[in-house]
């Protein structure tokens, strides 16, 4: 895992944005805590993103999600959600993760897609989120400055 790596934290998903005349997708803004206060916008699918939406409101489905399914079997393995990267991006759009998976001593990163990712570390007491630097100086927005009245 990279060390020079950003916190984040999930400030906005939106399951419905329009992407193009008739598309919509999702979108999971990703903000970081501290300045200069980067955000990340990633669009997503739409089911992503209310997966995400369900986890941060801590919504239990009467048959677990994809998700929940995931987080069982790595506690049933003994393992757990250690961090979550955003760790590449392509085209400033396309975008790659990676997740901690840490059991006793050992470390396992598994590649995964940020939207995964995000769900994964919204649903795990204790689970942060990141990006690499390089991440946020290729595709981190500064905050507009108010407009002058």
């Amino acid at each position: 895992m990279p060390e020079n790596l950003v916190e984040l934290v999930v400030s906005e998903v939106r399951a419905a944005v329009p992407m193009s005349p008739g598309q919509e997708a999702g979108l999971a803004v990703l903000a970081e805590p501290d300045e200069p206060f980067r955000c990340l916008y990633i669009y997503i699918g739409q089911a992503e993103a209310r997966a995400i939406q369900a986890g941060q409101r801590g919504v239990q489905p009467p048959r677990p999600s994809t998700w929940d399914l995931f987080l069982s079997v790595v506690d049933l393995l003994g393992g757990k959600l250690g961090k979550a990267v955003i760790n590449g991006v392509e085209e400033s759009r396309h975008f790659f993760a990676s997740l901690e998976v840490v059991k006793a001593d050992q470390v396992e990163l598994l590649p995964c897609r940020p939207s995964d990712a995000i769900a994964l570390v919204v649903r795990s007491p204790g689970a942060s989120l990141y990006a690499t630097e390089e991440v946020m100086a290729a595709a981190g927005r500064l905050p507009e400055a108010p407009a002058a009245t």
